[in-house]
């Protein structure tokens, strides 16, 4: 265990120097139903820096009932794609990979969203995170707190109830210029 955690950090940090070595426009890539990992392969075939964030999760077998570790991703139909203009990439390329639907845009124009490198190595760095939410904290409605897990793991979300008996809350996120509701456990916080 100890062994695949320091790899994971390696290539953590591998693709932290990349992001901040290169010239890369950053975009998010919508992929179509339950085909991330494929459009992931799409564009690292079309020669695209490509990056899908995942989290493991164990799962008991049925019949066997051993656990088994396994992994998916953290942003269901999501990932990310560097594209380097100065090697003639654009994002034509991108639309034409397998299993991408289409480059997230918030404007009528269609022009893509793009992400800064400083967003992407904040994103990155949420893989690797191990910070908890001090025993004793109350939860307040209203209060702003770090979400460690999940899909948006790295993001902050504002307090919007608690249901103490499930240990439960609910909350909205800002993703990509968007308020975003959400239902999540109070293990998924962070300070």
């Amino acid at each position: 265990m100890n062994a695949l955690r320091k790899k994971l950090s390696t290539e953590i940090e591998l693709l932290k120097a990349l992001v901040r070595g290169y010239p890369l426009l950053w975009c998010v890539v919508h992929a179509n139903p339950k085909c991330e990992r494929r459009a992931f392969m799409g564009l690292i075939e079309a020669g695209v820096i490509a990056h899908l964030p995942e989290e493991s999760f164990k799962r008991k077998q049925p019949r066997s009932k051993k656990k088994i570790s396994l992994k998916k991703p953290m942003f269901c139909r999501y990932l990310f794609a560097g594209i380097d203009v100065n090697a003639g990439q654009d994002f034509s390329m991108v639309r034409k990979c397998d299993g991408v639907e289409g480059i997230l845009s918030i404007e009528e124009n269609g022009k893509p969203y793009l992400l800064e490198a400083s967003e992407m190595v904040s994103l990155i760095d949420q893989l690797n995170t191990e910070k908890r939410i001090p025993d004793g904290s109350f939860i307040q409605v209203g209060k702003v707190l770090q979400l460690i897990k999940g899909p948006f793991a790295g993001f902050d979300v504002e307090i919007t109830g608690y249901e103490q008996a499930r240990e439960m809350f609910r909350g909205e996120v800002s993703v990509f210029g968007r308020r975003t509701a959400l239902t999540a456990s109070v293990d998924d916080l962070g300070r």
